[in-house]
């Protein structure tokens, strides 16, 4: 039984979603534990669980830890779970409160105001703040992250992160990898995975249906959310490096720890698993 760990998110549940289709084999047998993206590196680094989806930054920052699997990454051209509220629109951003723990989203906010929009706010923590505490703040902007981020209705000027980093990178953000401790990948993962993958993706339209969500939320997980791990991905990941050494978060461009599959196995799993994901 191999412990996956996946985020209490709605687009990481889609993910997993293709484990209640009755038809789909895995070569392992998975057991699903939830819970917050900044919690996840922690719980597979501490050994609580054997493969976890963790925030590409963690992934970076922690490469000599932890091998990323070339199986699934979780992206998207927008992200309606992470806005960035501008309470006086852009005349005056000199502050921005965030829940720091949210480390990924914090470092995409600070590149996409100072790049896009010539703004470079104070960041003004609130660990583990709730949205209405960020919401009511005298910051002038605040960064937000949930579940019901997309459902929110200020009045004010808001930024999708997702959107942005798009419109500024020319590639979808990669959220998520999916990871283990180093040297730990094997083929069979990758394969149980990418089978997962596959599953979400044959039952997407029916899942979107069944669930109670705005007509931008349906589109969204129809036509944006993106499991894919192929050549955009690695571009956006290589972008999003680039940033991190010229931001000075990292002293140099991050190696990305990709796992590699060995060729023989590789192929057979090409010609056997091969689907036209997003």
């Amino acid at each position: 039984m191999v412990r996956l760990a996946i985020w209490d998110t709605l687009p990481a549940e889609f993910f997993v979603s293709g484990l209640t289709a009755g038809n789909v084999q895995l070569p392992v047998a998975l057991e699903v534990e939830r819970s917050p993206a900044p919690e996840a590196l922690e719980r597979l680094l501490n050994g609580d669980v054997d493969v976890a989806l963790v925030p590409t930054l963690d992934v970076l920052l922690h490469n000599d830890e932890v091998d990323a699997l070339p199986a699934v990454a979780l992206s998207s051209w927008k992200y309606p779970y992470a806005r960035i509220v501008l309470r006086q629109g852009f005349l005056q951003v000199n502050s921005l409160a965030l829940d720091p723990r949210y480390a990924q989203e914090a470092f995409i906010a600070q590149v996409v105001l100072q790049e896009h929009y010539g703004q470079t706010p104070q960041p003004i923590a609130y660990e583990g703040a709730t949205r209405d505490e960020l919401l009511g703040g005298e910051e002038d902007a605040c960064l937000l992250i949930g579940n019901d981020v997309p459902a929110l209705q200020t009045g004010a000027l808001t930024l999708d992160l997702g959107q942005e980093w798009y419109e500024l990178a020319n590639y979808p953000m990669v959220w998520g990898l999916f990871a283990v401790r180093k040297g730990e990948g094997n083929p069979l993962l990758v394969k149980t995975l990418r089978r997962l993958a596959k599953a979400a993706e044959a039952r997407r339209e029916v899942w979107a249906q069944t669930r109670e969500m705005t007509p931008e939320l349906h589109e969204y997980f129809l036509e944006n959310l993106r499991l894919r791990f192929d050549d955009l991905v690695m571009a956006s990941l290589t972008e999003f490096r680039e940033y991190l050494f010229y931001f000075q978060i990292t002293d140099e461009v991050p190696d990305l720890p990709l796992y590699t599959i060995p060729e023989d196995e590789e192929d057979e799993e090409e010609d056997e698993d091969e689907v036209p994901l997003l």
